[in-house]
């Protein structure tokens, strides 16, 4: 049950209009009830309002002059909007239309980055939950796929992350139907076959160097009660493709 004091929600409500620009009062709520998660209290109705305590606690931030929110945003009288200082500086010197273009702009990044944020929540809770299970379960089904192909090489056949660590770039050294070694990458989830994956950039630098023989084994449909599920095996060939690629994270270094 929340309880939201007004210097936390003006944090909060700084960071919203700056990363959109401009925002009304009523879009300003919506975003920071969407955010913010209020419960309890914080959500009961005011008598004789429509505001919840909430909602009421964001609209005061101008009533009472928030310092912590004046301090970092602009009130424009005319729009009746709440501007961000950077987005105030730049309509001092940009015609309307290149104006309404980077706004356009910034509400696109947000959108962006908030469903990216949302993934990774759920790529954190699948690997904590799943992952190891996942590798379990790609690993026994490996030993009998190399029992009936490629007999000989049963023994060699190991589980290189839980033996040795996550530092490989794979987790399973196996062998393909020709008897060749394969590197296999596990990726899990409890979801659809489609549900997109994340590789780290260790895991993406070793799948590089070994295209001809490095596999993902994609674990869908995972069933933590059963330890079962459903395996696709990916080439590295086609996974280079017919697979659709996208940066989601960058390294920044100091220059020299």
């Amino acid at each position: 049950m929340s309880k939201y004091e007004e210097n936390i929600i003006a944090m909060e409500a700084v960071k919203a209009v700056e990363e959109y620009g401009e925002l009304t009062m009523g879009e300003l709520i919506d975003i920071l009830i969407e955010r913010m998660q209020p419960s309890g209290h914080d959500m009961e109705i005011l008598s004789n309002r429509k505001d919840t305590f909430f909602s009421q606690k964001v609209r005061n931030l101008r009533s009472h002059s928030n310092k912590v929110f004046f301090n970092n945003v602009y009130y424009d009288n005319e729009m009746d909007k709440y501007v961000s200082l950077d987005c105030k500086k730049m309509k001092e010197v940009v015609g309307e239309k290149v104006y309404a273009e980077k706004l356009g702009q910034k509400k696109k990044r947000v959108a962006k980055f908030y469903a990216r944020k949302i993934d990774f929540e759920r790529i954190n809770r699948e690997k904590q939950l799943i992952g190891n299970a996942g590798e379990e379960f790609v690993y026994n089904n490996q030993i009998e796929f190399v029992k009936k192909h490629a007999p000989e090489y049963l023994k060699c056949v190991r589980h290189v992350s839980k033996l040795d660590g996550d530092g490989a770039g794979y987790d399973i050294y196996s062998f393909n139907d020709d008897k060749k070694l394969v590197y296999i990458e596990v990726k899990s989830t409890t979801g659809k076959k489609e549900t997109p994956f994340y590789m780290s950039a260790l895991e993406y630098a070793f799948y590089e160097l070994h295209k001809d023989n490095y596999m993902i084994a994609r674990v869908y449909e995972f069933d933590m009660n059963t330890k079962s599920g459903k395996i696709e095996y990916i080439s590295g060939k086609s996974l280079e493709s017919t697979y659709d690629k996208e940066v989601s994270a960058y390294k920044v270094s100091y220059i020299n």
